[in-house]
């Protein structure tokens, strides 16, 4: 596992250390959590971006088909991300 060190504003740091209390989690697994779904979140908005510009290149039928396919995809994934660890 890799160590890092960062530097937090005081009011970042400040509302970290509520989690950490009301949450009774450590500061590490909290700040993986957080950065977890940062990526998987930025990972989804690249995917929306791809999808969108393949969209530009279909048929209206295609695009509506594709749409709902990805909405129930979508809808699995958002989920599985929102069960409790």
């Amino acid at each position: 596992m890799t160590t890092i060190s960062l530097r937090l504003p005081d009011d970042l740091s400040q509302r970290l250390e509520q989690e950490m209390a009301s949450s009774r989690q450590s500061r590490s697994e909290l700040i993986r959590l957080a950065l977890e779904h940062f990526l998987r979140e930025r990972q989804r908005q690249r995917l929306l971006a791809a999808f969108a510009a393949e969209a530009a290149l279909l048929d209206r039928e295609e695009i509506a088909r594709l749409a709902a396919d990805f909405a129930e995809a979508e809808d699995e994934a958002l989920a599985q991300a929102e069960r409790p660890w």
